[in-house]
């Protein structure tokens, strides 16, 4: 027998033992989520629950296989929770035994995200304007579709959201999504998404949703604040019968409306469900006071929640506030104090540095890269190794060397229409031939059809970036930006907005240098150095961790660095338009803050243009934290930098991403 008063705290035993009926469990950050509802699951089949009749549901197989494993443990006994899994997993699990009501063959086919990307191109080829010399993306395409299907939104008015500049495109794009869903049943398929469409529209059949909702007796939800319509239809038809449904989530970690998740599930959730008993989990079993009261003070300031008080027996000294001249000085500031940490014995491994958005990481990883300081790169890839600032680099490349074969295959190949073969064909003329215009007149006679074409679409960036060979590289990286280049990245990439971003503070870096080659040369050595550290630490794991605030999600440090906390970028301009978009702003710096165990580092620069976007003063979340709670070494007043009024805009929405893997069912 498991003694739960003896293993849980008072607020864990409530949920286990009282966890009957519509429950919402309001989980804080460090709180032992998971254990509660470990433990609650061990608690229902200790009391002789079949577990075939509980179904646990989880944002990734992990989660479920922790829980599972914990279970076993806990309950001495192999008996295996053969409910436990992600939506789209339990949705297999039932489609395969009732595929034919929804119009599929039992042995149907789950694609992965390229298998079904490759229908969705075959499509588009049909559907795709002859004389439209850009068109979206099977990426952006596929984005678009998974977004409107999970939100419940039209795609109209996913458009709108996503950007308006691809609602002229509208008509296209729902021929191509009509011609898509065809095409997969006619093939006896269903990709990720479908998965919840087909188990969505499988539970509006009063016999099926009888069946399963009767079945399951109990219904768990892990990270209810990440769900989205689909999946809320979905829990709320397979608690019709028992209603015995316990939802936990905390609604102030929500970050993830840009993947289709909505706050109102949470915040709703006793309008949906009757006689709602809530449990909040307020004990803090990560952070040490001092990080609790900040992090308690910033997401006060929101209206839309569940109000909680985070509080722990842990102590420690005040979260620091760093005011540093210019983003280099930042960044050194950073480096000097982890290597501080290090002399205290603290592991690299140990100390995270998070940010707002991926192209706030430059500046930290060239100073990191100069002492010699390995990183692992969380939410994406590593500065110069993005693919949009390699293309960058290779059109610069061909206009200091134009002998580069490496770099002209590189930006010719970006050019629709344009293969291997017609590349190598311009190429062997460029490095012979040192006129453009004589360059021109060769490919010309050389090339036909939509290579030719592609040739004169790159014509016009190559010939003004040599009529501008002189300008500086700051100005060269702005031309390229502007160029047809942009509109290249709008149409073949989901989040082409912070691919410009990245540009923009590429050339932030660039100002640095009067030579083109100067210029180059150093960002080669930047690339040299990642690969250097790269090949000696293969096989080590101790390196510092530099990750966007979004993929931090759920892990934990001893020391963090929140960093460029500047008005307009944290939080970021565009969302902060909104009332709905600031809250969010504000809950994920409500998560950054409380990734730390012990220290805390709250950092900003004075400078007027920061890493490639406008900025005014220190973020206004660093204002609405109490004086005394900080160690403040800023040069500003923060507690009167802002007015109090805000005004906001019309909504908006960034972009999206959906499972990329069948392992993740």
């Amino acid at each position: 027998m498991i003694n739960f008063t003896k293993e849980l705290n008072t607020e864990q035993c409530e949920v286990v033992f009282k966890g009957d009926g519509p429950c919402l469990v309001l989980a804080g950050a460090g709180s032992g989520k998971t254990r509660t509802i470990t433990y609650r699951v061990a608690y229902l089949l200790e009391k002789g629950i079949n577990p075939n009749n509980v179904l646990l549901l989880t944002f990734t197989n992990k989660a479920a296989n922790v829980m599972n494993s914990r279970v076993e443990e806990l309950t001495n006994s192999n008996q295996k929770m053969p409910w436990a899994g992600t939506f789209h997993g339990v949705a297999y699990k039932i489609l395969k035994i009732n595929a034919e009501k929804v119009g599929y063959e039992k042995n149907f086919t789950v694609l992965d995200s390229e298998d079904s990307k490759t229908i969705l191109k075959n499509v588009i080829k049909q559907y795709k304007p002859a004389d439209v010399r850009h068109f979206p993306s099977v990426n952006v395409i596929s984005n678009i579709f998974s977004y409107s299907k999970n939100s419940g939104e039209s795609l109209e008015d996913t458009l709108e959201i996503k950007g308006e500049y691809y609602l002229e495109f509208i008509d296209e794009f729902r021929k191509i999504s009509f011609a898509y869903d065809k095409d997969k049943r006619k093939s006896n398929s269903m990709d990720f998404d479908d998965l919840l469409i087909n188990l969505n529209t499988l539970l509006d059949n009063e016999e099926i949703q009888k069946k399963y909702s009767t079945q399951f007796k109990y219904i768990l939800v892990d990270e209810y604040q990440d769900t989205n319509h689909l999946q809320f239809q979905i829990v709320k038809k397979l608690s019709q019968v028992h209603k015995n449904i316990l939802v936990v989530g905390d609604d102030a970690q929500s970050i993830y409306s840009f993947r289709a998740a909505q706050i109102e599930n949470i915040l709703n959730f006793e309008d949906e469900y009757k006689n709602t008993k809530i449990f909040k989990l307020e004990t803090n079993y990560r952070s040490t006071k001092e990080i609790l009261d900040v992090a308690n003070d910033v997401i006060s300031q929101n209206t839309r929640q569940y109000k909680k008080k985070l509080k722990t027996t842990f102590l420690g000294a005040p979260p620091k506030v760093k005011s540093l001249t210019n983003q280099t000085e930042e960044a050194i500031y950073i480096v000097n104090e982890i290597l501080d940490f290090v002399d205290q014995n603290y592991k690299y491994k140990n100390i995270a540095v998070l940010f707002r958005a991926a192209h706030h990481s430059q500046q930290l990883e060239i100073e990191l890269n100069k002492r010699g300081i390995d990183y692992d790169y969380r939410g994406g890839v590593r500065f110069f190794e993005r693919a949009h600032i390699k293309d960058v680099l290779a059109y610069l490349k061909v206009l200091n060397n134009s002998k580069d074969a490496a770099a002209w295959f590189r930006v010719l190949l970006l050019q629709a229409g344009l293969g291997p073969m017609g590349a190598k064909k311009i190429i062997e003329v460029v490095q012979k031939v040192k006129k453009v215009e004589e360059i021109e007149m060769i490919v010309n006679n050389i090339l036909k059809g939509k290579a030719k074409s592609a040739w004169d679409n790159f014509l016009k960036i190559w010939k003004e970036m040599v009529v501008n060979k002189e300008k500086s590289p700051k100005e060269l990286i702005e031309l390229i930006k502007n160029s047809d280049y942009k509109e290249f990245l709008q149409n073949e990439y989901t989040n082409f907005k912070e691919r410009v971003h990245d540009i923009e503070q590429l050339g932030v870096f660039a100002g640095r240098y009067n030579s083109l080659s100067d210029f180059l040369a150093e960002a080669i050595l930047q690339e040299g150095y990642n690969s250097k550290q790269i090949q000696e630490n293969k096989d080590k794991k101790n390196k510092v961790v530099l990750s966007t605030i979004h993929q931090a999600k759920g892990l934990e440090w001893d020391i963090v660095f929140v960093v460029n906390l500047t008005q307009g970028n944290f939080p970021n301009e565009r969302a902060s338009q909104t009332s709905p978009g600031l809250e969010e702003e504000r809950r994920l710096f409500y998560v950054a803050v409380t990734r730390a165990r012990k220290f805390l580092f709250l950092t900003y620069s004075l400078q007027t243009r920061n890493w490639g976007e406008s900025v005014d003063g220190p973020s206004l979340f660093l204002s609405e934290i109490s004086a005394d709670k900080l160690s403040d070494e800023s040069y500003t007043n923060l507690s009167t930098s802002f007015n109090d009024e805000v005004e906001y805009l019309s909504e908006d929405r960034p972009s999206t991403s959906f499972l990329s893997d069948i392992d993740n069912l």
